[in-house]
């Protein structure tokens, strides 16, 4: 029993020297203060359900707190008038009627605008479509002209003149507006013989020379321009050289 004692003892002395080590090392690393053994002491004095308590205590006087703030900071403010209201309510619907008619009308132009693309397209697919029957109607005359057997007559028969005297007879028919039947006659001509015929309108009548050897190059590949030499009134002798463009003061020289 004593030998019991005296163990218990000795466990005793040695815990108590640990402790103070403990608290010596504590002390002497300055990881122990005043202030930390009373802040440990004040943790441990409340149980855990009063720490609870109060924690919830708190959490309600913070928010009643900030419901007092917000209900004064509320009355601070000045009550909004009926009359106010009105006027709010207005310039917010002035507002959106402005938006509205700002987005109506940018529609609308838009509207405008395709629509006059779209009559654009179809004013030149119209004009593109007459053009391409006025060529094919060119295309056909021409065929039906140099393909006719008393065509190859009268061709024939023109060559066989003076140039000179097949100049005339070319002018004559300028004169009574069959200005596509001199072409015709004009390109179906042996190369030698149209060359003379042509040198005489150069010497006589440049700007018809001009324009018949322009009708020529384009014969078969374009359709008659408004007023080109397809048009016989271009031809027609007036007597006023300002009456007649497209030919110079020479082109309405008499025929030698």
């Amino acid at each position: 029993m004593k030998a019991l004692w005296n163990i218990l003892a000795v466990m005793a002395i040695l815990n108590i020297l640990a402790v103070a080590g403990g608290l010596f090392w504590l002390k002497s690393s300055d990881r122990l203060s005043k202030e930390r053994v009373a802040a440990v002491r004040e943790r441990f004095i409340k149980t855990i359900a009063q720490e609870t308590t109060d924690k919830q205590a708190a959490d309600i006087a913070a928010k009643q707190k900030d419901a007092d703030t917000a209900a004064a900071e509320k009355m601070a403010i000045p009550p909004t008038t009926a009359a106010e209201k009105i006027a709010e309510q207005q310039l917010k619907d002035d507002q959106r009627s402005q938006m509205l008619l700002r987005q109506q009308q940018i529609v609308e132009n838009m509207q405008a605008s395709v629509m006059l693309q779209l009559s654009k397209l179809e004013q030149r697919e119209k004009k593109l479509e007459e053009d391409r029957r006025a060529f094919a109607a060119e295309r056909k005359m021409v065929a039906q002209t140099e393909g006719d057997k008393q065509f190859q007559v009268a061709l024939s028969t023109l060559e066989g003149q003076k140039p000179k005297d097949a100049k005339k007879v070319l002018r004559a028919l300028l004169d009574l507006k069959q200005s596509d039947q001199v072409v015709s006659y004009m390109a179906k001509m042996e190369e030698g013989k149209r060359s003379k015929v042509m040198a005489e309108f150069v010497k006589d009548e440049p700007a018809v020379a001009a324009e018949l050897l322009e009708r020529l190059r384009t014969r078969g590949i374009v359709a008659p321009a408004p007023g080109s030499l397809a048009q016989a009134s271009v031809y027609e002798p007036t007597g006023n050289p300002a009456a007649n463009p497209a030919l110079d003061a020479t082109a309405s020289k008499p025929t030698r």
